[in-house]
């Protein structure tokens, strides 16, 4: 999704697990993105979502991820930046234990991020640079995986060149990793059947392997493979 502004997004993904290798990856990835003119010193992200990835936590558990802002591949709390909630046990890196069957239960997860603007008095705040009254910007992470989102944590204005003012770019989708011929599972690991005529917001790079359907007019689509 392409827009002059983006201030938040809410999406709901049914979440699996899948028995993957060492050198294996799966993930789905919801990135927001300030891209402007291009140049790498404007250029932001956000990329929260869930994956399963051995190498990193040892297991083929479905986990809850963010990724870093400035360099991909910088998991979770692996850098700073990211503020968590007090008293919150939902953490990036958690893994989560109930998961959907491609053809039985769906499990789901909500990840909510938008941006707050707060308006407070300098008293409450603890930087003697900002003037008596004061607008903060904070990209605020809810999640849920049974109930409306509840508020996680907090990405502050002060990590960003561009993206505490807007996001101009959305990305949804899925992505996976192999060093081996053999393709490994994305999204529920089913290839989704539905025809592709009318696809125009989306990308698959080869569709006999991985699918993906029509975006609805509720915004749902689904994605998965490979084919078996």
């Amino acid at each position: 999704m392409n827009s002059e502004s983006y201030y938040g997004i809410q999406v709901t993904s049914d979440v699996y697990d899948f028995p993957l290798k060492q050198d294996e990856r799966s993930r789905i990835f919801i990135q927001i993105n300030h891209i402007g003119d291009g140049r790498e010193s404007i250029r932001n992200s956000i990329s929260v979502g869930w994956h399963v990835n051995p190498s990193l936590y040892g297991d083929s558990k479905a986990h809850f991820y963010r990724d870093g802002y400035k360099s991909t591949g910088c998991y979770n709390l692996q850098c700073p930046g990211y503020v968590p909630e007090r008293n919150i046990p939902t953490v990036p890196g958690i893994a989560i234990d109930a998961v959907s069957k491609p053809d039985g239960v769906k499990r789901t997860i909500i990840f909510k991020v938008f941006k707050v603007v707060k308006t407070c008095s300098s008293s409450n705040i603890n930087d003697a640079s900002l003037n008596i009254l004061v607008i903060i910007l904070v990209v605020m992470l809810h999640i849920s995986m049974r109930r409306t989102p509840y508020l996680i944590g907090r990405f502050p204005k002060s990590l960003f060149t561009s993206l505490g003012d807007k996001a101009d770019n959305i990305r949804l989708g899925g992505f996976v990793a192999t060093r081996t011929a053999q393709m490994a599972p994305m999204g529920s690991g089913v290839v989704e059947r539905q025809r592709f005529n009318e696809i125009k917001p989306v990308y698959a790079n080869d569709q006999n392997i991985y699918s993906v359907s029509p975006i609805n007019a509720d915004g749902k689509f689904t994605y998965g493979g490979p084919s078996k």
